[in-house]
């Protein structure tokens, strides 16, 4: 795994983020990730599924807040779902 010193800052910051957060910092997710969601995304788009693994097994992190994300992602899609139905 060769990356530039930014993406292993970021990946770094975004690391940090995520091992201090608990699950009830669920709706700040996006406010702490502002400064770094646009590169991380770009960062992980650009990687294959064994590459990705290999970061999250590095930097559990930054899997915890892909995580978040995903789990933020459901909960409004179900909720928009619902506001449909009514």
């Amino acid at each position: 795994m060769q990356y530039t010193q930014e993406e292993k800052i970021l990946l770094e910051n975004v690391n940090k983020i995520g091992m201090e957060m608990k699950p009830s910092d669920n709706d700040f997710i996006f406010i702490w990730l502002s400064p770094h969601l646009d590169h991380l995304m770009t960062f992980l788009k650009r990687l294959g599924s064994a590459e990705m693994q290999l970061v999250f097994m590095r930097y559990e992190g930054v899997m915890k807040v892909m995580r978040m994300i995903e789990e933020s992602a459901q909960q409004m899609e179900k909720e928009l779902g619902e506001g449909i139905v009514n």
